[in-house]
């Protein structure tokens, strides 16, 4: 039988933004059969779940969670190289550390998610929100997310085209959110190639660099770029560091909008007087307002403050804790998005899970 604790631990300590008190169970499962077991549990006490990977991008309440925690800890690093094709088919299990595994990766010469590098979090998490940065997302890579259906405990296998991948969306996070665990996550890569360098600043700084220009093997170039990324994403507070108070946070707070072309078109008379415009892109699914600039722009300058809850100094799309409430954060969370809407007409949209004990 599988150990559920009641729980003393504190979900503060196992969210990168630190908010949440304790859980009424908590365990953590390295298996499918572990996983059935607690679901068992859990069915028979009439609690509710939360699974857990690596606390990045989740907030939870300062009462803590009236349900079970479950901590995603499946392991599994398995490829196999096709020689001819020059692709590398990699399966990852859902808890395995996505910048570890981008870290192997990238040592390895397989090439794909070398952009990807230094997001926090766990593998399993990534399909569910598509993440992405810097020109790449994990769906360019995805070929299979295999996940276990709650309702029935059965293990179900989606393609790429079935998991229904957007921006920053896929059908783990809409249609069929709360009801699929992922539990592997299948990826093809590239072998023996170049980074992809997109995003401006990004190949900018990689191309420029004198280093970079003496270099011929691809695989010293993908470790080259990730660095990089580190260095740019540590510079906007977007890495992990205990020194660093700006990275207590879950990264960026809030998603770029997408608007119709006739959203846009009136948004752009809403700013047509203002000196600085905004960098805009066109997408299949419409075009992408920065959402760092409506902020800033709405009047919320880096380092802005209240009751303890803070933007980031460094990056305005985070939201840090210093030494504040989950309840402050999500009013100043509410702040910017009624200003955001009042000035612009543009509704944001929180990227983080805010855990709720009511729903």
């Amino acid at each position: 039988m599988i150990n559920v604790l009641k729980s003393e631990i504190k979900l503060s300590t196992l969210t990168s933004i630190k908010f949440g008190g304790t859980a009424k169970y908590f365990a953590s499962f390295n298996n499918i059969y572990e996983l059935r077991e607690l679901l068992n549990f859990a069915k028979n006490e009439n609690q509710k779940i939360v699974i857990l990977g690596g606390g990045s991008n989740v907030i939870f309440p300062d009462e803590g969670f009236d349900g079970l925690v479950l901590k995603n800890n499946i392991k599994e690093l398995n490829y196999e190289i096709n020689s001819n094709s020059n692709e590398v088919i990699f399966k990852a299990g859902a808890g395995e550390n996505w910048d570890s595994y981008v870290k192997f990766c990238c040592e390895e010469g397989f090439q794909g998610i070398e952009c990807l590098s230094g997001i926090p979090g766990s593998t399993g998490a990534t399909p569910i929100q598509n993440v992405g940065a810097y020109g790449q997302e994990v769906a360019d890579t995805i070929v299979n997310v295999q996940a276990l259906r709650i309702e029935d405990n059965s293990i179900v296998n989606f393609n790429k085209h079935e998991c229904g991948f957007a921006y920053r969306s896929s059908i783990f996070k809409k249609e069929q959110k709360d009801r699929y665990i992922i539990t592997e996550v299948t990826f093809r890569l590239k072998l023996n190639s170049p980074p992809e360098l997109k995003y401006k600043e990004l190949k900018d700084e990689v191309e420029n660099d004198e280093k970079y220009k003496k270099l011929t093997d691809n695989t010293e170039k993908l470790n080259f770029a990730r660095e990089k990324v580190i260095q740019i994403r540590k510079r906007k507070s977007m890495v992990i560091d205990e020194n660093d108070e700006n990275s207590v946070s879950c990264g960026s707070f809030f998603m770029n909008p997408v608007l119709s072309e006739s959203e846009y078109k009136i948004f752009s008379d809403k700013i047509k007087d203002f000196q600085n415009q905004p960098r805009v892109f066109s997408s299949e699914s419409g075009i992408k307002i920065p959402a760092a600039w409506l902020i800033e722009n709405a009047g919320f300058k880096k380092g802005f403050s209240k009751n303890g809850a803070a933007i980031s100094t460094n990056h305005s799309l985070a939201l840090v804790n210093k030494g504040s409430t989950t309840e402050n954060l999500l009013d100043l969370a509410k702040d910017i998005e009624e200003k955001v809407f009042e000035v612009f007409g543009v509704q944001l949209h929180k990227e983080p899970v805010v855990i709720m004990n009511n729903e």
